[in-house]
C-alpha cells in the first residue's frame, strides 16, 4: 500500500497514546510489526507510517482502546488529547478532621510553652462518693506525634494509667484519654487554660466511666497543678511513689481544706443545682505572671502545697510559687 494522507500532529498524537498506554518505542514497534528505528523515527515527528503501517498501527491501538479507529487520527490535536489522553488522578482531598474546629488548635513552640511539663491532677473520688476524698495522678505533657499528648498515671492503686491528645483552643483545653489496661475506655476533660503566659493551674470538668459494663458515667471538677517545666524529671518515680501511698490514705485529708472544698458540691442554690460549672467566678486557672504579682492567692497556697507534698525540697520549681 502506498502512503497514508498526511496527518496533522501525529507526533504528539502517538506521544499522547504511548503516554497512556505506557508503550515504550520498542513496545510501539513490536506491536505494529516495524524495525524499532521507524517507531523512533514516528515519535520523533520525523516520518509518518505508510497506509499499511497506519491500520497496523490503528489495530494496535484498538486492542487496547475499544473502539478507537483510523477516523481519531483526523481529530484536532485539542480534542485528540482530550479524548485519549491518561486520566490524571485528581489530588487526594485532605482528611476532613472529625471536629472541625480542631483544625484551629493551637499546637508547637506556644502550647508547649503554655502546658508543656509535669502536672498533678486532681479529682473526687467517684468510687466513694458516701466519703469526699480526693484523687491524683501525675500527667506528662508534651509534644508527641503531631501534637500535644498527655500521659497519666495514679488512682487509688498507682496503676490507672492513660494517654491521649491535649488540645488548647482559645483559653481552653479540651483532653481525651484512652486507658491502657481497656481499649475502650475513655475519659474526658473541658479546662479553663490561660491565652498567653506558662500556665501554673487548670480547672474544668471531667467524665468517665467505669471500666466494668454496668459501671456508672461520672462527672466531677477536674484540677492541675503544675509540678515541673520538665515532662519527666528526674524525681517523677519518687513522686509516683509518694502519690500513690497517699491516695490509699486519704489525699484529701492532707491538703488545705480550702483546695478540698473546690471539689465539693455542697448545696447549691435550686436554679444551679443541676449544673456542674467551673467558670470565671469560680476558676483557680492562672499563669505564672497572676502568681508572680500575687493576684491568685488560692492557686499560689495550693500550688505550694502540692510541690510540697510532691516535689524534693532541694528542686527549683516552676514559677514563683515553688
Amino acid at each position: 500500500m502506498g502512503p497514508a494522507t498526511e496527518i496533522q500532529d501525529f507526533a504528539q498524537k502517538i506521544g499522547v497514546l504511548l503516554d497512556r498506554l505506557n508503550w515504550s518505542r520498542a513496545a510501539l514497534a513490536q506491536r505494529v510489526g516495524v524495525d524499532k528505528s521507524v517507531a523512533q523515527r514516528w515519535v520523533a515527528g520525523k516520518i509518518q507510517p505508510g497506509a499499511s503501517s497506519l491500520v497496523a498501527l490503528t489495530a494496535a491501538i484498538a486492542e487496547v482502546i475499544p473502539g478507537f479507529t483510523r477516523a481519531d487520527w483526523r481529530l484536532p490535536v485539542a480534542v485528540f488529547t482530550a479524548r485519549y489522553a491518561r486520566a490524571t488522578e485528581a489530588p487526594a482531598a485532605p482528611p476532613r478532621s472529625l471536629l472541625p474546629g480542631f483544625a484551629a488548635a493551637e499546637a508547637g513552640a506556644s502550647a508547649t510553652a503554655r502546658y508543656g511539663g509535669l502536672w498533678l491532677l486532681l479529682h473526687a473520688s467517684v468510687l466513694m462518693p458516701e466519703r469526699p476524698s480526693l484523687v491524683g495522678y501525675l500527667a506528662s505533657v508534651g509534644q508527641r506525634e503531631g501534637g500535644l499528648r498527655m500521659a497519666a498515671q495514679g488512682g487509688l492503686h498507682g496503676t490507672w494509667r492513660a494517654e491521649g491528645p491535649l488540645i488548647p483552643l482559645h483559653h481552653l483545653l479540651y483532653l481525651a484519654l484512652e486507658e491502657e489496661a481497656h481499649g475502650d475506655s475513655l475519659a474526658f476533660g473541658v479546662l479553663n487554660g490561660v491565652i498567653t503566659g506558662q500556665a501554673m493551674v487548670i480547672d474544668g470538668i471531667g467524665s468517665s466511666a467505669a471500666s466494668s459494663l454496668r459501671g456508672p458515667v461520672a462527672a466531677t471538677r477536674l484540677m492541675g497543678l503544675r509540678l515541673d517545666d520538665e515532662p519527666e524529671p528526674a524525681w517523677k518515680g519518687e513522686a509516683m511513689r509518694r502519690l500513690a501511698w497517699e491516695n490509699g490514705r486519704g489525699l484529701g485529708d492532707i491538703l488545705p481544706a480550702s483546695l478540698v472544698g473546690r471539689f465539693l458540691l455542697g448545696p447549691t442554690s435550686p436554679e444551679r443545682a443541676m449544673v456542674l460549672t467551673v467558670g470565671a467566678g469560680n476558676s483557680l486557672a492562672c499563669d505564672a505572671e497572676a502568681i508572680a504579682r500575687g493576684l491568685a492567692p488560692e492557686a499560689a497556697a495550693a500550688l505550694a502545697a502540692v510541690r510540697g507534698l510532691l516535689v524534693p525540697s532541694d528542686t527549683d520549681g516552676p514559677g514563683p510559687a515553688a
